[in-house]
């Protein structure tokens, strides 16, 4: 509107100094005509083809009018406002002496002068800017509306255009960033906000990379954790866990949330979760060796580790690691009870040789009947102490030997393996009975088989009763062979029966150092049949009798 008005403003501008000019022009031609026409011009005598002549090189039109106002040049002359002008020119002339004036009508622009008798006009149609173009004005403004309203309508669907491909972008940009790829807005090359929409879908494909990335090591981290044998906490600065594994959950007897939780939730030992206070508190690293009571004894090394701080806040600022070393707890306290009790039996032994062989240097074996029981005494003392030589070697080498693997017949091994048995056979009149299949074979090591058997027929024997029966057999299922050594003995109480297998453990201590036994029989039994990939069993009763019953892969390699 406001360029309408000031095109407006100039256009009249412009049209009143057009019309100023055409009434300056006219007086020029004025003083032409007074100077070129009228000195011809009597008070009776009009030159009338001079006039015409001359208002045609002009090209302006004259007009001349008597003292009665009568028009006597041209007939058909100026409009009848003009004619008005002429009466009133003459009135003033008459009064005032002036003898010129310039008037303009709304059609017309006129110039009068006077020279008795004769009034002169010289008039031409008043022209504006517009009028050549007025007799087209109405198609001309209806085009001009026109295309005003077609600009306003193009311009409007452009905006529109430009407003809904804005729209669009600013939608997609309002995804990125989502879990899922953000379509990309399909523009044409030539659109403003192309270059926009590019560098769009190219900051969300950055940003789905990267999250996918992220997601990945993540992943990865947690699968490398699931799979560690050692216990993962994670814990963030203020003492929530963040992250953990199965095996955390499994040394502590918990079920660890996976969401965020306070670390108390799940620690209830009062030296574990002091270690972990110490290490939030003061941002140092703790170390110690913890032992848990409930659901079962286990102990653990803990270490408790404080992560500096990088240029990135980290979700993990402390991780609890947990090492379950309760075996090599019991492997320790096996090798000290072990060392006591090696200690003690073979402290018995030498100390009996020793103390008779003192007796007998002193003047005993002077004596025939005392030298004969004191070295009966030594011998089997030195028997006694050769067997736990034996077995004690035995034990080693079942754990460092590597497997020597053969085919084995297992009833021509029990045979054999009874023939230096067969005066403790007689001596307690052991009815023995083998349902053992004469083709049972098996791939093994044969001398670590032949190390159980006998310490199986040895156990059986020795701690059956007077008259009792053992009875081995061997049955094959599926893979595997299995061998039953059962008795009718002494038998085992329960409470006994989940020791029986420790090195150096007696039922009866007392009455095995009558049987002669070393307490590493069974102990060897199990180290040996575990090296060759089998299981041993034990079934007893107090008083009833015990069967002993290993399994035994049918072939192992080597």
């Amino acid at each position: 509107m406001v360029v309408a008005a000031g095109i407006a403003a100039i256009i009249l501008f412009l049209n009143q100094r057009y019309i100023a000019e055409q009434q300056l022009g006219l007086v020029r031609q004025g003083e032409l005509l007074q100077t070129q026409v009228l000195p011809k011009v009597t008070a009776t005598k009009l030159p009338r083809a001079l006039l015409q002549k001359w208002q045609r090189q002009q090209n302006v039109h004259v007009a001349i009018f008597d003292a009665r106002n009568q028009l006597v040049f041209p007939v058909g002359g100026p409009q009848a406002d003009l004619i008005d002008s002429v009466v009133a020119f003459q009135s003033k002339t008459a009064t005032t002496k002036r003898e010129q004036i310039r008037v303009a009508s709304r059609a017309q622009t006129a110039y009068l002068f006077s020279q008795k008798p004769w009034t002169f006009v010289l008039y031409t149609p008043q022209h504006n800017l517009w009028q050549p173009f007025w007799p087209q004005g109405v198609h001309l403004l209806l085009a001009v509306l026109g295309l005003s309203l077609l600009s306003v309508l193009i311009f409007r669907g452009y905006t529109r255009w430009e407003r809904h491909s804005l729209q669009r972008v600013q939608r997609q940009l309002a995804k990125v960033g989502a879990p899922q790829p953000t379509p990309a807005v399909l523009l044409k090359p030539t659109d403003h906000y192309f270059a926009l929409e590019r560098a769009v879908t190219h900051v969300d494909q950055q940003l789905q990379a990267q999250t996918a990335l992220a997601q990945n090591e993540q992943h990865n981290f947690n699968r490398f954790i699931n799979h560690l044998t050692i216990g993962v906490l994670l814990l963030d600065e203020t003492g929530d866990v963040v992250a953990h594994n199965p095996a955390a959950a499994t040394m502590l007897a918990q079920q660890l949330s996976d969401q965020p939780h306070s670390y108390l939730n799940d620690i209830h030992h009062f030296a574990l979760s002091r270690l972990i206070k110490h290490a939030l508190n003061q941002q140092k690293s703790q170390h110690a060796t913890v032992r848990l009571v409930q659901p079962q004894e286990r102990y653990l090394d803990v270490n408790v580790v404080w992560m500096k701080a990088q240029a990135l806040q980290a979700t993990y600022q402390v991780a609890v690691l947990l090492y379950d070393i309760t075996p090599v707890k019991q492997i320790q306290q096996m090798q000290l009870d072990f060392v006591s009790n090696v200690s003690h039996e073979l402290k018995t032994p030498v100390t009996s040789i020793l103390g008779f062989t003192e007796t007998l240097l002193a003047g005993a074996q002077n004596e025939p009947e005392v030298r004969q029981e004191f070295l009966t005494i030594i011998a089997a003392e030195s028997k006694r102490l050769t067997a736990l030589i034996q077995d004690i070697i035995a034990l080693s080498r079942g754990q460092q030997q590597q497997l020597q693997v053969a085919p084995v017949n297992i009833k021509q091994t029990v045979t054999n393996l009874l023939v230096p048995l067969q005066q403790t056979i007689d001596t307690k009149q052991v009815t023995v009975q083998l349902n053992i299949a004469a083709t049972a074979q098996l791939q093994t090591d044969p001398h670590k088989f032949e190390q159980v058997v006998k310490n199986l027929l040895i156990n059986g024997l020795s701690y059956n009763r007077q008259g009792g029966r053992l009875t081995v057999t061997a049955e094959k299922k599926a893979a595997q062979w299995q061998l039953s050594f059962s008795d009718n003995g002494l038998g085992i109480a329960a409470d006994d029966q989940v020791r029986i297998f420790e090195r150096f453990y007696r039922v009866d201590k007392a009455r095995s150092h009558h049987q002669g036994g070393t307490g590493l029989g069974l102990a060897i039994v199990k180290e040996l049949v575990t090296a060759l990939g089998g299981q041993v069993r034990l079934k007893s009763q107090l008083g009833v009798g015990s069967t002993f019953t290993i399994t035994l892969p049918e072939k192992i390699e080597a």
